[in-house]
């Protein structure tokens, strides 16, 4: 058996992304895909809560017998709201931040060079 053959067969049993060379790639790939996929959930599981305190607000508007409860209940909802969605934004922005890092990993650096790429 020819070297060549046992790198070719070497490769083959390692899978077809170590056969082109791509599986730091699909690591990242793959770390980047399951980050935006806690981004989505997280979305989803914040708009559903929305939606039931919504239904709840909904509610208790439809139990106001006067303008002065229904002002109050309508002001601390959209202060309630604002505060929700503004810790949201940070929370995506976070999670954003760790799925942009996700996968990478900072060169290890000797500090000294191996070779002189500076022409004379």
């Amino acid at each position: 058996m020819t070297q060549r053959q046992r790198k070719t067969d070497a490769q083959a049993s390692a899978g077809p992304a170590a056969a082109f060379g791509v599986d730091v790639p699909l690591m990242v790939g793959t770390a980047a895909m399951q980050a935006w996929m806690q981004i989505g959930a997280e979305a989803v599981r914040f708009v559903a809560s929305r939606l039931q305190q919504d239904l709840k607000t909904q509610k208790a508007m439809m139990a106001c017998t006067s303008l002065e409860e229904m002002q109050a209940l309508q002001a601390e909802f959209f202060r309630t709201a604002q505060d929700q969605y503004a810790a949201e934004a940070r929370r995506m922005m976070e999670m954003a931040g760790k799925a942009a890092t996700a996968g990478v990993t900072p060169a290890a650096h000797s500090g000294q060079r191996k070779y002189d790429d500076v022409p004379l």
